[in-house]
């Protein structure tokens, strides 16, 4: 398991979503975006659950995803981190096959 935990940390993807990690913290334009996109989603969630409307809750959430969209540093983050994430996927496959393999 270390071997696969260092190949990931040293792997060029991971390395630069640290970096893109650290940049997005540094845009406070970028981070408040996110926060309203967040705090949207909660408020779609309470107004679903009470019965209420939430269409002009969804189109502003969309605008707020299409300005973040607009950010190549945003969209080049969530690229690796779907990336990434998909790795880790695999990982955890691959992981969950050996030891059904040797648990049957």
């Amino acid at each position: 398991m270390d071997d696969i935990t260092k190949s990931i940390r040293e792997s060029a993807d991971y390395i630069k979503y640290l970096e893109i990690s650290e940049q997005l913290k540094d845009n406070e334009e970028i981070m408040n975006t996110i926060e309203d996109v967040k705090s949207l989603q909660k408020k779609i969630v309470k107004e679903e659950h009470n019965g209420n409307n939430i269409e002009l809750l969804e189109k502003e959430i969309e605008d707020k995803l299409r300005l973040l969209n607009s950010y190549p540093i945003y969209v080049e983050f969530t690229y690796l981190q779907d990336d990434l994430n998909n790795t880790f996927q695999d990982i955890k496959n691959i992981i969950e096959k050996y030891i059904n393999s040797k648990t049957s």
